[in-house]
């Protein structure tokens, strides 16, 4: 018997092509069901591409023979997945627009084959998917979700989802289509496998897209995803895992409701799993759980998380996606607000054994990024913890000449990630500065150009670097280098940008606890008017972000008394200062009783700028060129000027704009 790939069969391609050429549909018929069953193989797809068989199979989609279609359909199919020059002949043939009106049959099987050959056509094809969309093609999808086939709604699901991924124009257009609902509802059914199919496509539809994240949460997709990760079949909790993570989106809170909403056992399990994609959901919800959160990292260390992802750090088949995220998972549970350290999971960390192996990729890892990656995290590990230093710089592997050299790559976002290490190591510790300096030291030159970057995050990273390695670099005076980085923070304190705005005040939370003098500094270039003012904006990562500064910033007495100001001109700046404080931030008790003190007796507002040009006026006579500032909404910005004195006497005659 002849095999379907011997060369005799593969001859007879060209004679079966002008069969099939003929005006007889039921020999085309025969025709196309020894080719449906012969175009499966390898051989036999790229001698049909050879004979121009594309071409003929788009003309016969219009036939009006059903059968005919569906055969059309798949042999089109396989054409399409042997190379992606037939995915681009098909649609140059104009191939697409004859499949999209057949989404319109009657015929079961003529719609399934027509639905996977579409999908096959798009895969990794944004363009086809483009031109899908423009042939009108999603709403007929959408359609077939509601059809009481099984098996037409997971094919279904599979084409959206490619129809989507990577396309944010095909995503809305999607969910505009009343996919959202639909799909929902399939995941709340009992058919296990249109289940995965439509967590599959929810996954595409979210990806990068928080107006489809948000529409998804609205219908509790996240509980029914939950349910897939308690199954026993790999693949079905792999997609669970998969799906919920890209519903999480890409803000922290999000990401750390979704990690509370998993819970510390499903997070164990994910990292347990043999599973490359659980494993990374794993570790990237423990991230999200442990960022700046003392009690989640704790909590996390109780269910002995920690052992898991040592382990993973020793894998020989730990993908580096997901290597990075452990690594990174490690340092974020040793480290809070501020760049304040957690002792009992350093300890653990410790205890596991994970120094050496981290020391180990560090020396010996081929990727520049995750010798950064394990610089950061030895850095959390060890931060203000002498005992755990030792132990690193015992290692004998690990050197800051190593790092520095990191610190001169030409990779410009490697350079700053690299000179973030070197600040954990410098951060509140002489010592450690004194080491960096033994071993060659900064040079300026390797900061100039982030500080005079066009990009604003690269300013901000810089700028921080240079305040705390400001001993370490060298040629320069460190005052003078400590007080332009700060000047370059509070800068970007008006900054348009939200993410540019989150990110200086994060970093102005870690120089507010550190040397003296940096926190003066900051108060004096008016940080404190510029972060009360942006309590008021609309991204909430924003406002907890420069409430933790003004926490912290209330312990030093001049800005404490500038606060004070704030907070009585208008009382919701001390709400929202409050209200927004994260759980492991810091406040003064003398400043939040100060306030409320004042607030009982009843101590009328200070717009101190108005009062200082009136009383260095004399009287009343320059009322009106000291008017306010126009507020902005319900709060505004002041301009900057040298701080009242908060008490003392009250001059008997007061501006009239003055009131209580």
């Amino acid at each position: 018997m002849l095999s379907w790939c011997s060369p005799s069969v593969v001859d007879g391609i060209p004679a079966l092509l002008e069969l099939l050429g003929s005006a007889q549909p039921e020999l085309q018929c025969m025709v196309l069901a020894v080719l449906c069953h012969m175009s499966e193989r390898t051989v036999v797809r790229e001698a049909l591409m050879q004979n121009g068989a594309a071409a003929l199979l788009v003309d016969l989609l219009g036939s009006d023979l059903p059968e005919l279609q569906s055969r059309c359909a798949v042999v089109l199919g396989d054409l399409a997945a042997h190379s992606e020059h037939g995915q681009v002949l098909i649609a140059q043939l104009g191939g697409v627009a004859p499949l999209i009106l057949l989404l319109g049959s009657d015929v079961h099987d003529v719609l399934v084959n027509v639905v996977c050959c579409i999908r096959v056509l798009c895969l990794g094809r944004v363009d086809n998917q483009t031109t899908v969309a423009e042939e009108k093609g999603i709403l007929p999808l959408v359609k077939l979700l509601t059809m009481p086939s099984e098996v037409l709604q997971e094919e279904s699901c599979a084409a959206l989802a490619v129809l989507a991924r990577g396309h944010a124009g095909n995503q809305d257009a999607i969910c505009a289509a009343g996919a959202t609902g639909v799909l929902v509802e399939i995941l709340r059914s009992r058919k296990m496998t249109a289940q995965v199919k439509a967590a599959s496509a929810l996954e595409a539809l979210v990806e990068d897209n928080a107006t489809n994240q948000d529409r998804f949460r609205k219908l509790s997709a996240a509980d029914q995803l939950l349910r897939l990760l308690k199954v026993f079949q790999l693949e079905v909790r792999e997609q669970g895992a998969a799906s919920l993570w890209a519903l999480a989106g890409q803000t922290p809170k999000q990401q750390k409701l979704m990690a509370e909403l998993m819970g510390y056992h499903f997070i164990l399990d994910l990292l347990l799993a043999q599973s490359d994609r659980m494993q990374y959901v794993g570790c990237q919800a423990a991230m999200a759980l442990s960022r700046e959160n003392r009690s989640h990292q704790d909590g996390l260390c109780q269910e002995e998380v920690v052992p898991p992802l040592v382990r993973l750090l020793r894998g020989s088949r730990t993908t580096e996606k997901t290597l990075l995220s452990v690594i990174g998972a490690l340092g974020t549970l040793c480290t809070g607000v501020g760049h304040t350290s957690n002792r009992k999971s350093q300890t653990m960390v410790a205890e596991e054994n994970a120094i050496p192996i981290l020391v180990h990729l560090f020396k010996h890892h081929e990727s520049l990024q995750v010798k950064v990656q394990v610089a950061q995290t030895l850095a959390c590990i060890t931060l203000g913890n002498p005992k755990l230093q030792a132990m690193l710089w015992n290692q004998g592997d690990f050197t800051y000449t190593a790092l520095l050299e990191l610190q001169r790559t030409e990779d410009q976002d490697m350079c700053l990630e690299a000179g973030h290490a070197l600040s954990v190591f410098a951060y509140n510790n002489t010592a450690q500065q004194l080491m960096m300096l033994q071993a060659g030291g900064l040079s300026m030159e390797v900061y100039e150009p982030f500080l005079q970057s066009s990009r604003e995050v690269e300013r901000a990273k810089a700028a921080f670097q240079t305040v705390i390695l400001a001993k370490v670099i060298t040629g320069t005076d460190h005052v003078t280098l400590s007080a332009r980085g700060v000047t370059v923070l509070v800068e970007l304190l008006c900054s348009r940008s939200p993410g540019t705005v989150t990110l200086t005040a994060q970093l102005l939370t870690s120089l507010a606890h550190t040397r003296p003098g940096i926190p003066d500094a900051i108060v004096t270039m008016g940080a404190v008017e510029q972060l009360c003012s942006h309590l008021y904006s609309d991204v909430e990562e924003t406002r907890t972000a420069c409430a933790c500064v003004l926490g912290y910033l209330s312990f030093n007495r001049h800005a404490q008394r500038l606060l004070l100001v704030e907070c009585r001109n208008a009382p919701v700046t001390y709400d929202l200062l409050v209200e927004h404080l994260s759980e492991d931030s810091r406040i003064s008790k003398v400043f939040m009783a100060e306030f409320k003190r004042q607030k009982s007796v009843g101590l009328p507002s200070q717009r101190y700028s108005a009062y200082r040009l009136w009383e260095r006026s004399g009287g009343p006579s320059t009322t009106k060129s000291a008017q306010p500032v126009k507020r902005l909404g319900t709060r505004g910005l002041r301009s900057k000027s040298a701080p009242v004195r908060l008490g003392g006497q009250v001059p008997s005659r007061a501006p009239p704009h003055l009131g209580c």
